[in-house]
């Protein structure tokens, strides 16, 4: 499966709101990471993003900033009590797990 296949049957395009996928704002990262958490080829996109080694964005459900995968981008000041013990970095096959099991 291409980019451009996912892209057209991805939620991304059904909603409109190709922004929030490329924002330096980490709330609005995360309601595109909501988005694709209701998406139907949101693994697919993953994997393509991994093997396209894309360079930014939310991909899958998944942040890329500056070529690395993120499960959320950190905002600035102290992390919130509740995310402190979040992870920011994981590797390929906690990325695909996660966003399977979602």
């Amino acid at each position: 499966m291409s980019l451009q296949q996912i892209q057209q049957d991805g939620r991304c395009r059904e909603e409109g709101s190709h922004g929030l996928f490329f924002s330096d704002d980490p709330a609005e990262l995360a309601e595109a990471q909501g988005i694709c958490a209701r998406c139907a080829v949101r693994v697919k996109c993953l994997e393509v993003a991994l093997e396209e080694r894309m360079e930014w964005g939310v991909w899958g459900g998944v942040i890329f900033w500056d070529g690395d995968p993120f499960h959320r981008r950190r905002g600035r000041g102290r992390p919130k009590r509740s995310e402190a013990d979040l992870p920011l970095e994981a590797d390929r096959r906690e990325l695909l797990e996660v966003v399977a099991s979602a």
